[in-house]
């Protein structure tokens, strides 16, 4: 079995003391002032013996894991949430960060177990995207409070009172739908979601302003219960793109043309909605940039010790579901 190679081996490969090395390999060569050719020797030597450092003694060293811990509420296989932790991993790259990742599937009990197992690696700080209950409240915000106090926690894409947070604004998505629809003529709506959703902010800003003006949106809870409904209703907005595709095939399955029996809109603005005829109209929230949002503020954090949050505005995509509710009549 071959010999582990360690760090006085590269040392004395490039001629420089294991203190030199170890700042190169650290990466604080520039702020140790290290020249271009001790560099150049260290990184010679590091390729020629293929040197990996040893985790552990450098997180017992630096009093770090390099680990960040990754909560989700959600399940990651969608484009929406690979785009976002393509950004954090792609902001993290350079500082030797990596991720640990973890789904809560929307059960608390599962968000606090996975916290417990990332505290037990030792991660260096959390970013979590937490569980909501029907009303849209934190149930473990005192548990991340308690987090906060010792290790830096970003919010992602929500609002977490007292914890920095990076996010779409998911009220302002939800209004730009609801007055998108408005300004089309449609008074009577309907919104097609889940209980989950309904407490989200996106849910809640678009009931409000047809509150505002005396209506009350009607609410499904699968596309089936959608079209049995049809024709009380002009236009459906739908808590994520997922679930406008569904509506809109099951439409067409069923000999319904959109926008003509009635408009469509979603919510997410995925890669994929280009590839459909029409083009669903949607809520484009940032993905890849919040992530890297998100990445730049926990660095932030682990060297001055405080991150701010960051808000991002979403962008209204008409695309060619919606149309004047006088088309739906």
């Amino acid at each position: 079995m071959a010999k582990r190679v360690k760090l006085a081996d590269i040392a004395r490969e490039a001629g420089v003391s294991v203190t030199a090395a170890s700042f190169y390999i650290n990466g604080k060569a520039e702020q140790y002032k290290l020249s271009k050719a001790t560099c150049e020797r260290l990184e010679a030597a590091v390729r020629k013996y293929d040197f990996v450092p040893n985790l552990f003694a450098r997180a017992m060293q630096q009093n770090r894991t390099f680990l960040v811990g990754l909560l989700v509420r959600d399940r990651i296989n969608s484009s929406f949430w690979s785009d976002i932790i393509a950004g954090i991993e792609d902001g993290l790259s350079a500082s030797g960060c990596h991720l640990v990742l973890a789904s809560t599937h929307t059960d608390p009990e599962q968000e606090l177990e996975a916290l417990r197992q990332m505290r037990a690696k030792g991660v260096d700080g959390y970013v979590i995207s937490p569980v909501l209950d029907d009303e849209g409240k934190i149930p473990n915000l005192e548990h991340l409070w308690k987090l906060n106090e010792n290790r830096p926690v970003v919010g992602l894409n929500l609002v977490l009172d007292g914890i920095a947070s990076v996010y779409n604004d998911d009220a302002a998505g939800g209004a730009l739908a609801a007055r998108f629809l408005w300004e089309n003529g449609h008074r009577n709506v309907a919104l097609l979601g889940n209980p989950f959703g309904f407490g989200q902010p996106r849910f809640r800003a678009f009931e409000e302003f047809y509150g505002a003006h005396g209506l009350v949106p009607q609410r499904f809870f699968d596309p089936g219960e959608v079209l049995a409904a049809a024709g009380s209703f002009t236009a459906v907005f739908c808590l994520h793109d997922l679930l406008a595709a569904a509506l809109c095939s099951n439409a067409t399955a069923a000999g319904m043309r959109i926008p003509e029996a009635f408009s469509v809109i979603g919510y997410d603005g995925l890669a994929w909605l280009k590839l459909l005829e029409p083009a669903p109209s949607t809520v484009y929230q940032h993905k890849y940039d919040l992530g890297q949002a998100v990445a730049a503020q926990l660095l932030l954090a682990f060297e001055t010790g405080r991150c701010e949050s960051v808000r991002f505005e979403p962008i209204l995509v008409p695309g060619g579901t919606v149309g004047p509710a006088a088309a739906t009549l």
